[in-house]
């Protein structure tokens, strides 16, 4: 009898591992991250960058910036691991989606960030002002970085104050 019992309780455990939820893996999926920097009452430079997994650069610009319109590059997909790293070491998934000053007249950055099926959006408007942490405008600037914008965003090394020359 005893046998029995130690055979059903055996039986009983296995059935109820097997039956216990499990924690989903995540989605697959393409990786990117964009930055987009939009006009402000000034010469705020206006465009947007976006990075795949692969390294693959995407750049538009708008206005303010030495080359308007849609260009492209590669980067290799090592920086593109250590920029997702940063992103994991300022805790980029548990920020607010939003940073706003209370002030006028300035630029917005916007981060996005898609991974794993999931899609983070920060948005910075005079952020620092309002509890953002220092680390984003630091995350910002090595998006540019490794996506190597200031080829397009800056006219002899400058930030540009007119409009792109022809």
């Amino acid at each position: 009898m005893s046998l029995r019992r130690a055979f059903g309780a055996l039986v009983a455990a296995i059935a109820m591992v097997a039956c216990a939820p499990t924690e989903a893996p995540a989605e697959e999926g393409p990786m990117q991250i964009t930055l987009q920097r939009t006009e402000c009452y000034g010469h705020c430079p206006a465009y947007t960058v976006t990075i795949d997994g692969d390294g693959a650069v995407t750049y538009e610009g708008r206005a303010f910036v030495n080359v308007t319109g849609r260009q492209t590059a590669q980067v290799p997909s090592a920086d593109v691991a250590r920029l997702l790293e940063r992103f994991d070491a300022v805790g980029f998934d548990q920020l607010n989606d939003e940073y706003r000053g209370q002030m006028t007249d300035l630029p917005t950055t916007t981060i996005t960030l898609i991974r794993d099926g999931r899609t983070k959006r920060l948005v910075d408007y005079g952020g620092t002002s309002a509890g953002m942490p220092r680390e984003i405008r630091d995350l910002q600037a090595e998006i540019d970085r490794v996506a190597g914008t200031a080829r397009w965003v800056l006219r002899d090394g400058q930030p540009v104050r007119t409009p792109p020359e022809h």
